[in-house]
């Protein structure tokens, strides 16, 4: 319990010493803590908690390195948004085949959608799908890519409906 302690000391000392360094350029550190990272899709409501969670899972580097490499990608749920379409990227592709389900709802609610935006989402999400999946290339591509893919996709079709 000592060690724990003294971990998390030596961790918000750490956090202190090293967000005012990044605070003009990026997302002070305490903002990539709190906001990205696992603990950021664990604990989006609570700070403390996604903190505690970033350092006890990879010291915070998954968290870091998105944050500042990408300030604005864990801002607005894009860093849940972007883990749940890769983390589930087959049952949402399946959803998409059938046109619904509950990773389809997931996924319009973690885009921003109302109940009523809902169908005209997933009806939008649907059909540029099918054109990706169409390509020829499409059997070839990494999970890693075929996310890349749906995410562009979703965040182009939240945008501009």
């Amino acid at each position: 319990m000592k060690k724990v302690a003294i971990m998390m000391l030596l961790v918000g000392m750490m956090i202190a010493a090293t967000s005012s360094s990044y605070a003009t350029e990026t997302k002070d550190l305490q903002g990539i803590y709190e906001q990205c990272g696992l603990g950021g899709l664990l604990f989006p409501r609570w700070p403390v908690g996604a903190s505690v969670s970033n350092f006890t899972w990879d010291f915070g580097s998954t968290a870091s390195t998105s944050g500042l490499t990408t300030p604005d990608a864990c801002k607005g749920g894009q860093a849940k948004l972007a883990a749940y379409i890769y983390n589930s990227y087959d049952s949402i592709e399946k959803d998409l085949a059938k046109g619904d389900g509950k990773y389809l709802d997931m996924l319009s609610m973690l885009s921003g959608k109302t109940t009523e935006e809902k169908d005209a989402f997933i009806q939008d999400v649907r059909t540029q799908f099918r054109a990706i999946v169409a390509r020829d290339n499409y059997s070839s591509l990494s999970r890693l890519e075929k996310a890349k893919l749906v995410f562009a996709l979703v965040t182009g079709v939240t945008n501009n409906s």
